[in-house]
């Protein structure tokens, strides 16, 4: 392969290397349509094949958004219901979803098995070039909006997955922050819209605006197609112009995006939605956004985000102190969101109160003008711009996908792949440029010149979210109030025509058409987690391999065996603390400034293991996870140890600072993720170490900090005498992931040696109520019910719950019943749960789930090939997985006592699982658990509940 050659209708027009990312870039173009290519080709383990389409929107209807989750319910070659669903059955997948930005709709798959790999780049193609939703509105009707009323005497209602995502989306303060900070900055280009449709709007997109939606923007010469890891680039080549390219010729497509200029200084107020007991005060989210520049000042927007890192990426940082100084806010920020044709920055100052909103922003001003004057840190800026440096280096995985979305950030607009993929020079040349008065410069065009500005209040409302339910009430009454009796007619039979379709089945031709792989093609051993172990100090230290060379993750585990209740949540606070406040050696800014230049990431937590089988006794451990650069290991060390063994807690305002804010973002995870809350919940009455987890991560975890930062002297008075007890080598357990044979002997030299913990283990119960509803401020509603009895094989409960969640509860709970997501779930402890998320009709919700057994029990009379279900269940348990995660999964089996030939072992019975197995296991699940709903005052409505309010 060389420059003009022509492989497939593809010409090869450029070769380049790219360093940074391990690899060598081939950029290629096909000739008859203009459709673009990049091939990064490395030696990865994966592969990963994307097509992308430059899609501007024009509205706030989500036509994109809808299009995206449409094009994969059938196409052409593969005509069944849900190929997204029957690739996720039966492939290896790493990769498998699609993704609406404000500018582009992004397609990626990847997998590390080569056939499996050209299946779902197959079906992809087939899907955004030849989908059914030509000749099957019901796709639309399903998957955007439609009316759900069966007769006249129905009670009209909104319905549709799309249609119900957002609403949960919306209902988050962050995403609505967002949304109108962008409204407000780009009112003459498409990022005034929300791409992912607003509920209010979605309602006015006609199925005849989506198909020509589709037929307008998803065409080869509107496509960027991205490569990534060791592919056949022939057989894709072929594949793509042979069945796919050769069919279209080279057109315009006119979505082009124009500059924004600079608008008029501009303020706006909006309301959120907060509990109905909620207090007000306090709770006003004030933003100042402003358009940074454009995608082609790469070293630009990299300089502004090194400035929000340095001023405000920890309390202590000059900006966020100075404006908590106030007293006035609890949070502030300074944000930059790229990979947009213009990004924009944003300073945010949260929980404050809309009078105290000119106080604050003088507060700024002053800051600002002060930092130009006088000269920002030079330490601090170069410890922010190695901070930086580290993540775009270390990044997770999959990192086909993470290359791929920073390639299209200069791809789409005309510039080179390459731009956002190799930024290692400028680093080096901010570097340089910080004693030039560079950031200065830029800060103050950033904050202090108002001509460009928008400013946003976001004000509490405790009846904002029942305006809106009246809103979209009146919204459709309007309409159907219009329509003739004939036209309502004609709703009822697409309500009947989408229930006939809903409730169809693919015939068996439909089925054998999508590819799947045999169980011959999967290897019998399970993934490898490496662990050597040795002793130093009398630690006992778990070794693992790394792949990113030069990069060392650290874990320290302390064990908390012998703590009472309030110790535990104690801990669970403390790990908000570390790393935060200041030691006997450093005052809390310095400390920052060390950790930003010396660790590429440092987190503390309460990690909870019981031994594989037990289900009444766990260990707690209060957990410190790092990872830094090899050659920082001596400097790393030596700041860890202060930081575990010379925090000072004294400061009793600093800590109700950083705890009230940890409370604040607790509250706000709690609404944006209520599934994962309300399986926490459920599963807590069936271990001692889901209990354990509940305490110090879940509702409980919230409502027992929520509680104690209102006065949190003695909360404090607990940290200080735990922290002097468990910070020692004989409660500790350590874990390196390393090229070399990284030594932390420093560290271990540096702990105090201590006492052994009492206990290895510990007992423990929650008394939380068996059915459990809590209001959230919330336009859609999460659910989730645990079941006892999980005496079966794992191996085929691991087979069972996949068939669970993509056969049953998909069908059930997300096509017909419209939540946006739906899943059977087996934590770590083998704990079984249902969940739905952002789901408009719980109650209906938990009905399905009673009748789990009875589907199994029906579904497997039938003697059905289950080999999909097989084979997608060794696949969510073979991600691809970064040396941090690696570690800490490897750490996780170690502390359990789960052997690599138990896991191969099981692996194996999965392999040869059979319906009868299903069926009796499914038996188990006529056993019901505790119940969890998180939603509106709706929601709980009839299902007997024992009611409280998110505080």
């Amino acid at each position: 392969m060389i420059i003009n050659d022509t492989i497939d209708g593809f010409k090869v027009t450029r070769f380049a290397p790219a360093p940074d990312c391990g690899s060598e870039l081939i950029e290629m173009s096909h000739e008859k349509t203009g459709a673009r290519l990049v091939w990064l080709k490395n030696d990865g383990e994966n592969k990963l094949f994307s097509i992308a389409f430059r899609t501007p929107p024009s509205d706030d209807t989500g036509i994109f958004h809808i299009l995206e989750h449409s094009v994969l319910g059938g196409s052409k070659k593969y005509p069944v219901k849900e190929p997204f669903l029957e690739l996720m059955k039966g492939t290896m997948n790493t990769f498998l979803n699609a993704m609406t930005y404000p500018d582009k709709t992004v397609f990626p798959v990847s997998s590390r098995n080569d056939t499996d790999f050209m299946n779902l780049t197959r079906v992809y193609l087939d899907a955004v070039f030849d989908p059914a939703i030509y000749y099957n509105p019901n796709i639309f009707y399903q998957e955007g909006w439609h009316i759900e009323m069966r007769s006249e005497s129905d009670t009209p209602v909104y319905k549709g997955v799309v249609f119900n995502e957002m609403k949960g989306a919306m209902s988050s303060v962050y995403s609505r922050m967002e949304s109108e900070i962008m409204n407000v900055l780009y009112p003459d280009s498409c990022y005034r819209f929300e791409s992912g449709g607003l509920p209010e709007a979605i309602t006015d997109l006609t199925y005849e605006q989506f198909i020509e939606g589709h037929r307008t923007y998803y065409h080869p010469s509107n496509s960027y197609i991205y490569l990534d890891g060791p592919v056949d680039i022939d057989a894709v080549l072929e594949l793509m112009d042979s069945e796919y390219l050769c069919r279209f010729d080279r057109r315009e497509v006119k979505s082009e995006i124009p500059v924004q200029k600079p608008i008029s200084s501009a303020v706006r107020k909006s309301y959120y939605e907060i509990s109905a007991d909620e207090d007000e005060a306090a709770h006003t989210y004030y933003v100042i956004g402003k358009i940074l520049g454009s995608w082609e000042e790469r070293e630009k927007i990299t300089a502004t985000a090194v400035l929000g890192e340095a001023l405000t990426g920890s309390n202590d940082a000059p900006l966020k102190r100075a404006v908590l100084d106030t007293g006035l806010c609890l949070d502030v920020s300074l944000d930059v969101s790229d990979g947009i044709f213009q990004p924009f920055g944003c300073l945010s100052i949260n929980n404050t109160d809309e009078e105290s909103c000119g106080k604050l922003k003088e507060t700024v001003r002053s800051t600002v003008s002060g930092l130009c004057r006088d000269g920002i840190d030079r330490k601090l800026l170069a410890a922010a711009i190695d901070r930086l440096e580290f993540r775009f280096r270390a990044g997770g995985e999959p990192r086909g996908l993470t290359r791929n979305i920073s390639a299209l950030n200069a791809w789409l607009y005309g510039g080179d792949p390459l731009c956002y993929l190799e930024l290692g020079s400028v680093f080096e040349s901010l570097r340089q440029k910080a004693d030039a008065g560079y950031f200065e410069k830029l800060l103050g065009e950033w904050l202090l010149e108002d001509n460009g500005t928008a400013e946003l209040y976001l004000l509490p409302s405790r009846t904002y979210g029942e305006e809106q339910k009246k809103a979209e009430e009146k919204r459709i009454a309007s309409v159907v109030d219009s329509l003739a009796c004939e036209e309502r007619s004609v709703i009822a039979e697409q309500n009947r025509l989408l229930d006939e379709w809903q409730h169809s089945v693919d015939t068996p031709e439909q089925l054998a058409s999508i590819p799947h792989l045999a169980l011959s093609e999967v290897g019998d051993q399970p993934l490898a987690f490496e662990t050597d172990t040795e002793t130093a100090g009398g630690v006992t230290i778990l070794r693992h391999p790394a792949s990113d060379k030069g990069i060392t993750a650290l874990n320290l585990y302390f064990s908390l065996a012998d703590c009472s209740e309030d110790e535990l949540s104690a801990a669970a606070a403390a790990s908000e603390l570390y790393g935060e406040l200041p030691t006997k050696k450093s005052s809390a800014a310095e400390l920052q400034r060390r950790i930003t230049g010396t660790l590429g990431e440092i987190s503390c937590t309460v990690s909870v293991f019981s031994r594989n089988g037990t289900t009444d006794k766990c260990c707690p451990y209060f957990t410190l996870s790092t990872r830094f650069l090899d050659k920082n290991t001596a400097a790393a060390l030596e700041l860890i140890s202060e930081i575990l063994t010379e925090t000072c807690f004294d400061d009793t305002d600093s800590v109700r600072e950083l705890l009230m804010q940890s409370d604040e973002n607790f509250k706000q995870s709690i609404i944006a993720n209520g599934h994962t809350y309300s399986m926490e919940r459920v599963r807590a009455a069936l271990s001692a170490e889901s209990a354990v987890s509940e305490l110090v991560s879940g509702y409980e975890g919230y409502k027992r900090l929520h509680e104690a930062v209102k006065a949190p002297e003695k909360l404090i008075d607990t940290i200080k005498s735990l922290s002097r007890r468990m910070i020692c080598t004989s409660r500790l357990y350590a874990s390196v992931t390393s090229t070399g044979p990284a030594s932390i002997e420093p560290l271990l030299s540096a702990l105090p040696t201590g006492e052994k913990p009492a206990c290895e283990d510990m007992s423990f119960k929650l008394d939380i109520p068996e059915k459990q509803g809590i209001l959230i401020p919330s336009g859609v509603s999460y659910s989730a019910m645990a079941f006892p009895d999980n005496s079966a094989d794992k191996a085929v409960l691991n087979v069972l719950f996949r068939a669970l969640s993509l056969e049953y509860l998909w069908n059930e709970v997300r096509v017909k019943g419209g939540a946006y997501g739906t899943g059977a779930f087996i934590a770590p402890t083998g704990e079984l749960s249902f969940f739905s998320y952002r789901d408009p009709s719980p109650a209906a919700t938990l009905g399905i789930y009673r009748k789990a057994a009875d589907f199994i029990n029906d579904y497997c009379s039938g003697a059905p090939d289950i080999t999909q279900y097989i084979i997608s269940s060794i696949a969510k348990d073979e991600p691809l997985m970064s040396d941090g995660n690696k570690s800490r999964k490897a750490d996780g089996l170690w502390f359990r006592g789960i052997t690599y030939a138990e896991r191969a072992a099981e692996k194996k019975r999965m392999l040869s699982v059979d319906p009868e197995q299903l069926r009796e296991a499914a038996g188990k699940l006529r056993s019901f658990g505790n119940i969890c709903v998180m939603g509106n005052e709706a929601a709980m409505n009839g299902l007997d509940l024992n009611v409280e309010t998110l505080a």
